[in-house]
């Protein structure tokens, strides 16, 4: 059995082993990717399925035995561990453990290892050192527990905590265990508020341990609560020994007050008959008819305190070894139900039916973890990788368009641009106030009708009846300036003349004047008029008659004028309107308002010029500093953009990389795996294989021996 088993196990390493590289490579790169990234929800179970794979190969590599040990809280799993094997393996103590698998293994010196959720490992020497971190590590999950069961949600280490302890591997010189390859593997005790621990266990150890040994105190034995997790047990083991923990100390009032050994001391098997027809469950019952459950009552304190003294060489020492040589422990040695146990275990482990069930359970756990990462390889987030990567290609390529937009539009010359629009803002406004400049005319004319039949000064001509009818003019050409600009400045130019090439590179950027064009247009609300509005019309355009003292008197026309007037530079001596009748005349009026008309229509097209001007330097001035402002803060969000975009690019590049190499690997390991399994898979190909494999032992053997007497005999013949 041991040539076939040999065999099995280099021919499965050739299976399993090349995952394990490729599986830790694509965990690393992912613990590397950053949370937001959809692709990093595949870490947690690609890390859970490394750390299963890893555990099935190493067990079939070292041909290890895994015996799993159940139980409810404090019921003597780690006494049980210590007696099996004979080694001082933890203590107990009244804490409840850290939810985690407890692996105890022979090794020539004592150490600790600690495996957690994310794959990190640590190695320590020291007990006290491993004290110290689980206390820790219980207080630390503790809390994160109560942290995300207060957002109602379910608490899951590898996702909430990755740094959780996962395992504890301890590791002490233990012979027994050295020589039958075994495993002990603590689990963490039920109906512990913890629960995710023995959930997940069940899981890990699926097809993947050769027994199962539950441990259950008598005080708990007729609670059916305790049995509650064992049907599944049952479908998870082909065998599994239940050991029912007695205190053969313990001691019983009787009416005349004296104490006896209590029942559990006295005759410990009325207690297991009475467990048998009183409280077993069909399940149980139809397992322990099959011979696939077997029951023990055993003082686990006194038994491993016996195997320790054993171990350390004490005289009064008197326990049965766990794996004795020959069929099976002697019944009258002391504590015989410890040794019938511990014979039971070994004869089980030595078997050809854990054999086939190591070769069968092995090989369906390794197409279930192989289907599992596939399934994993096939999740969306997973399988979309190549999707992705397109679509981060495109955006890289959309950003360097983007660069290189923003680059045409900083250096387009934007105020000559504006050049058209100042043509197009007098245009428009000059046919707006056709009508009204014709009003000013009419107004002008009235006004100076009105000075002329009055004996008002020429300098109140202007301040009193032809001042305000400009000045209103001017406010109207101002608000009807204006309100063009506003309707011109929210068109998707903002009024400048674009080439199509700038307008193309304005949609790749997504660049709008629209809004920027009306925020501008308030910034020209502040364009004030200047000066006070009046024409520049003098005494010097109006025509005076002479007298006949000016004649006289050689009096020059502008001597006269300032008489009649006052100072031209300050015309404000009232003049009777009969006065003006006899020096003006009507002639003279009607100079007078043709000058004024004359001087009205350029006040009228040199403010509007000023204007036009005013605005749209102001306008445009204030809308290229938006122009600017924007293309900066759209080149700062395309650089942040195309940063962002290369970050994520590489990363999904150099997933997309590691996960074809896995499913590239995990493809190739099928064929392997179906060729194991038709050889090995079913019950009777690993019965005949391994009745071959006897076979070719003892044909070996006998090839031996007839090689060694032949030899012999030449020896003796020289």
């Amino acid at each position: 059995m041991k040539t076939v088993l040999a065999r099995f196990a280099a021919e499965f390493e050739d299976v399993a082993r090349p995952l394990l590289q490729p599986m830790a490579g694509a965990a690393d790169v992912l613990a590397g990717v950053s949370p937001e990234r959809p692709v990093r929800a595949a870490l947690p179970q690609l890390r859970d399925l490394h750390h299963r794979f890893c555990v099935l190969t190493d067990k079939v590599a070292e041909q290890q035995a895994y015996v799993l040990i159940f139980g409810p809280l404090k019921s003597g799993k780690s006494t049980l561990m210590n007696a099996i094997s004979a080694a001082y393996v933890s203590e107990v103590t009244t804490l409840p453990a850290y939810p985690c698998m407890v692996f105890v293994r022979h090794a020539p010196e004592r150490s600790y290892e600690i495996t957690r959720y994310d794959g990190s490992k640590e190695v320590l020497a020291d007990v006290e050192a491993m004290r110290t971190l689980m206390e820790t590590a219980h207080v630390e999950l503790a809390t994160a527990i109560r942290e995300v069961e207060a957002k109602g949600q379910s608490f899951d280490p590898a996702l909430h905590r990755p740094e959780s302890i996962r395992r504890v591997d301890v590791r002490v010189p233990a012979p027994d265990l050295a020589e039958s390859s075994a495993v002990l593997v603590d689990t963490p005790g039920l109906y512990t508020r913890m629960k995710f621990g023995y959930d997940r266990m069940t899981r890990d150890f699926r097809d993947a341990a050769a027994c199962a040994i539950f441990v259950v105190k008598t005080d708990n034995l007729f609670l059916e609560q305790v049995f509650d997790e064992f049907g599944e047990l049952l479908e998870l083991f082909s065998r599994i020994f239940l050991l029912v923990n007695i205190d053969s100390a313990k001691r019983d009032l009787q009416p005349d007050g004296q104490l006896v050994t209590s029942l559990e001391g006295s005759d410990p098997d009325r207690i297991i008959a009475a467990f048998e027809n009183l409280a077993m469950g069909a399940p149980l019952k139809a397992a322990r008819e099959e011979g696939r459950l077997s029951i023990y009552p055993v003082d686990l304190l006194r038994a491993a305190s016996g195997r320790l003294s054993a171990a350390a060489g004490r005289e009064d020492a008197d326990q049965p070894a766990l794996f004795p040589p020959g069929d099976g422990a002697d019944a009258g040695a002391p504590n015989d139900k410890c040794a019938a146990f511990l014979g039971d275990l070994t004869d089980y482990l030595n078997s050809t039916d854990y054999l086939v069930a190591f070769l069968r359970d092995s090989l369906r756990q390794a197409g279930r973890l192989l289907e599992e990462l596939n399934q994993l390889c096939s999740m969306r987030t997973v399988a979309s990788l190549g999707e992705q990567v397109d679509e981060l290609k495109a955006s890289k390529e959309l950003c360097a368009a983007v660069r290189a937009a923003l680059e045409r539009l900083s250096a387009f010359a934007w105020k000559s641009s504006f050049e058209q629009l100042e043509d197009d803002l007098r245009s428009i406004v000059t046919g707006r106030l056709a009508n009204r400049r014709e009003e000013t005319t009419q107004a002008v004319s009235a006004a100076i009708d009105a000075w002329y039949e009055s004996d008002g000064s020429f300098l109140g001509l202007h301040d009193d009846h032809i001042g305000p009818v400009l000045s209103e003019l001017r406010n109207d050409l101002t608000l009807t300036a204006h309100g063009v600009l506003d309707t011109v400045a929210g068109n998707e130019t903002a009024g400048a003349q674009l080439p199509a090439a700038i307008r193309a590179d304005m949609g790749t950027v997504r660049l709008e004047l629209a809004s920027m064009g009306k925020a501008a247009v308030s910034a020209v609300d502040e364009v004030a008029a200047e000066g006070r509005a009046s024409l520049a019309v003098t005494t010097a355009a109006v025509p005076v008659r002479k007298g006949l003292a000016d004649w006289l008197l050689l009096r020059r026309r502008s001597t006269v004028r300032r008489r009649l007037f006052g100072p031209l530079e300050a015309p404000d001596r009232e003049v009777p309107a009969a006065v003006k009748a006899k020096r003006i005349r009507e002639a003279g009026r009607e100079e007078l308002r043709s000058s004024c008309i004359d001087e009205l229509n350029r006040f009228f097209d040199e403010e509007l010029q000023r204007l036009a001007d005013r605005m749209l330097d102001v306008y445009a001035a204030t809308l290229r500093r938006s122009i600017d402002e924007a293309l900066r803060s759209l080149a700062n969000e395309n650089d942040t953009r195309a940063t962002r975009v290369e970050i994520e690019l590489n990363e999904l590049r150099e997933v997309l990389a590691t996960m074809e190499i896995l499913q590239s690997v995990a493809a190739s390991r099928q064929a392997p795996l179906q060729t194991l399994l038709s050889r090995y898979g079913g019950e009777a190909g690993a019965t005949e294989a391994i009745e071959r494999a006897v076979l070719e032992d003892e044909e070996a053997e006998v090839v031996e021996a007839q090689e060694a007497a032949e030899g012999a005999e030449a020896q003796t013949a020289d």
